[in-house]
């Protein structure tokens, strides 16, 4: 009962109610020495529906490992920004949203307080997949062990989960968000396609349609600390600079990659 009653009060917090993920949404066909126009937005397929004004941490990792930092605005709750791609290979956008704090005592429950962080990758696949298994060995990352470039319906995606370059248990699923059709068109977002757990962070299934995926990971750490208010809560629960105790990391992965028919 304890464990129902925490996912419902941290989705209240955290505002991810079913289908919301920190995804990009992007061009499918990319070309060598092509610009692409990107959006960040956390929430379905075509809207934001938790505003994102700015992220701790946004960088393009190109083919060859060097880092860009990201030039970002804000726009429909989301981030807009363009990068160049002057080489062919899988450029990584590497993303994560603000952290913050959960303790289900605020809401007259028992339970253990959460250090909740949210990382967001995306897979741009340009005349090669040459790269995509970069890993940072920081945070909890899903990493390839498939090519996404060219990658079809029907055809089987790998990943591993790592949490600070280590095997991580936790629940995944994955969605369609856009079709091939239909970039950049507000709708509905689409139900899940896949969903399972991991013991040790392997994940497999098979693409079921085209269309810009995202897949999700969640994970619990038994890892307790403290941290430290980077603002004011929106509910008043911690101020800026005020120092919190939490019992464990709640930490989730979305990876954004697109499948071609």
């Amino acid at each position: 009962m304890r464990s129902i009653i925490f996912v419902l009060l941290l989705g209240i917090l955290v505002s991810s109610a079913s289908g919301h993920s920190l995804y990009v949404e992007f061009p499918r066909d990319l070309s060598t020495n092509s610009k692409a126009d990107f959006w960040i937005a956390y929430g379905h397929g075509g809207s934001a529906d938790q505003e994102i004004a700015s992220l701790p941490l946004a960088r393009l990792i190109w083919p060859d490992g060097q880092e860009e930092e990201l030039n970002l605005e804000p726009f429909q709750g989301g981030l807009m920004g363009a990068v160049s791609l002057p080489e062919p290979g899988c450029y990584i956008m590497d993303l994560q949203m603000k952290t913050t704090l959960f303790n289900p005592e605020w809401f007259g429950a028992a339970g253990s307080s959460s250090l909740v962080e949210k990382y967001g990758r995306a897979l741009l696949t340009v005349d090669s997949g040459q790269g995509f298994g970069w890993s940072s060995g920081r945070g909890l990352e899903i990493v390839p062990e498939t090519d996404p470039y060219g990658l079809q319906s029907g055809e089987e995606f790998k990943a591993q989960v790592l949490w600070n370059g280590r095997e991580v248990s936790g629940d995944y699923s994955a969605t369609v968000v856009r079709l091939p059709e239909d970039v950049l068109v507000i709708q509905h977002a689409q139900e899940t396609e896949i969903e399972g757990s991991s013991e040790d962070g392997n994940i497999s299934f098979t693409t079921t349609k085209p269309g810009l995926w995202v897949l999700s990971f969640e994970a619990t750490i038994d890892e307790s600390g403290s941290w430290t208010a980077e603002e004011d809560d929106s509910q008043g629960y911690f101020r800026k600079g005020e120092e919190l105790e939490y019992d464990q990391i709640a930490p989730t992965a979305y990876l954004t990659f697109w499948v071609d028919k």
